[in-house]
């Protein structure tokens, strides 16, 4: 009777917009093992590791569970499933509030695990996480003295002694503690986790999507007729500038509504100099320049790209760069490594090693790559002063310069001043860093990503090598 008075009310806030704020997304790995196996430990680890990360992590302990909202349960078969079902609604909850949720409980049983993932899936994705250590390695350890007691027969229905284990057979996880320690589970746990939270193969191929579609409209408008006029401050606009940036931005909001766009179409003097949105979203930006390299574009050289950068937590995760004109993709995600491909060979597998690209090992006789349509004095006094280092220089529009840097073409690029934005360089950055180089502003210094001023103030270096560092000209120190 009593059930017939309930009447459930949803919440209203869509998972996406809790995202922006714990830069999570909803999961729960569950874990489960025997006594002693070190769950406890590595889900400890788990937390912190991801909380540094910039997500938003929670543990739930089964023995800590047992003090409040399980205190009472006992351990018979009937109360230990209803443990575990209450902890699965606990998970769920917490998931769904826009947590990583780790769990650490024995579970004995495949019903209660298989309980868990039915309940917990509604609302997030579930992974089933084997801590594995036989009973002997566990009594071995008796961090709580549990086993010496049980053997002794003064615990009954102590699990792996007096009551059995079901050892999970299709564990989405296995962690072995006895080949690997507390912190190398944990960072297989946490690797796992990031992979889930960004995942990268699927972001990266949206990216490459999103770029060939930009470069078709793009080469649309470069056939035919087109209108330029010029921005405040004097750069050149076109009418495929504006076309790119409308296919980029519908693209990215109907898929990823949780991001935020930061790109050069639309920004304006109070992104800038003021507080965006973008600034507090802690699930992630997109960083664009639709048509990076107009000028390039106008003089129909075909050194004009297509940029797309992602960032969060003020570093770059992933980057493509399309060349339209030479139907080429360069891309890259953290932890994965750098690529090349041409339009006509996207591969299943984005990561597949045979399309990875790297620096060239050169540390003299090396090649420097010079802007095409932006030369300075500067940088002339940097060649003039490293002559008997330069083998040759290579001028190139936009990005691209980075790109040949990424597959080896050429070594380094010095980009002196404040002309650059965040947008002309973010993809490239994490290419070449992901390509085994280099890429830091004009002192040296790291550069963070999705800052509340764009500007590259003091320009910035990309190297192959650290050795490979110029000596500096004094006029830009």
């Amino acid at each position: 009777m009593l059930a017939n008075n309930i009447t459930p009310h949803h919440s209203g806030v869509t998972a996406a917009s809790r995202r922006k704020i714990t830069g999570s997304v909803p999961a729960v790995f569950w874990m489960s093992g025997l006594s002693g196996s070190g769950k406890s430990t590595i889900a400890v680890q788990f937390e912190r590791r991801m909380t540094e990360e910039g997500c938003a992590a929670f543990m739930i302990d089964g023995d800590t569970v047992r003090t409040g909202l399980c205190k009472g349960l006992g351990f018979s078969a009937e109360d230990r499933h209803e443990n575990l079902r209450r902890i699965a609604y606990l998970a769920k909850a917490m998931a769904s509030a826009g947590l990583t949720v780790v769990v650490c409980t024995i579970s004995p049983d495949k019903q209660s695990r298989d309980t868990a993932r039915e309940i917990i899936s509604e609302a997030a994705d579930f992974y089933e996480v084997y801590v594995k250590a036989s009973v002997d390695v566990c009594a071995a350890r008796d961090p709580k003295g549990l086993y010496k007691r049980a053997f002794a027969g003064e615990i009954a229905n102590f699990t792996g002694v007096s009551a059995p284990y079901e050892i999970p057979e299709n564990a989405d996880i296995v962690l072995d503690t006895t080949e690997n320690t507390a912190d190398e589970c944990a960072e297989i746990l946490v690797n796992t986790a990031l992979e889930n939270i960004c995942k990268p193969a699927v972001l990266v191929r949206s990216m490459l999507d999103a770029a060939m579609l930009a470069s078709a409209k793009i080469m649309e408008i470069y056939d035919g007729k087109y209108d330029v006029s010029f921005k405040e401050d004097a750069s050149p606009l076109t009418t495929a500038d504006t076309a790119s940036n409308e296919v980029l931005t519908t693209y990215f909001r109907e898929r990823y509504p949780e991001y935020s766009i930061l790109t050069e179409e639309e920004s304006s003097a109070a992104d800038l100099h003021g507080m965006p949105e973008r600034l507090s979203n802690n699930a992630g930006v997109f960083i664009l320049d639709p048509l990076d390299g107009t000028k390039e574009f106008i003089h129909r050289n075909g050194e004009f790209c297509v940029s797309i950068g992602f960032a969060a937590h003020n570093r770059v995760y992933a980057g493509v760069i399309a060349v339209p004109a030479k139907r080429l993709l360069y891309y890259a995600a953290e932890g994965h490594g750098s690529y090349k491909i041409s339009f006509d060979e996207l591969p299943e597998n984005v990561f597949d090693p045979a399309n990875r690209i790297h620096v060239s090992d050169r540390t003299d006789k090396l090649v420097i790559t010079a802007s095409r349509s932006h030369g300075d004095k500067q940088t002339e006094a940097l060649l003039d002063l490293n002559a008997d280092r330069i083998a040759d220089t290579i001028t190139a529009g936009s990005c691209l310069k980075g790109c040949l840097i990424a597959e080896g073409t050429a070594d380094i690029h010095y980009r002196f001043g404040s002309f650059m934005k965040e947008w002309d360089t973010a993809a490239m950055q994490i290419i070449c860093e992901e390509a085994g180089g280099i890429y830091t502003d004009g002192a040296g210094n790291k550069v963070p990503a999705n800052r509340a001023d764009p500007v590259n103030h003091g320009g910035f270096i990309i190297l192959n090598h650290p050795e490979s560092a110029l000596k500096l000209p004094e006029i830009t120190k």
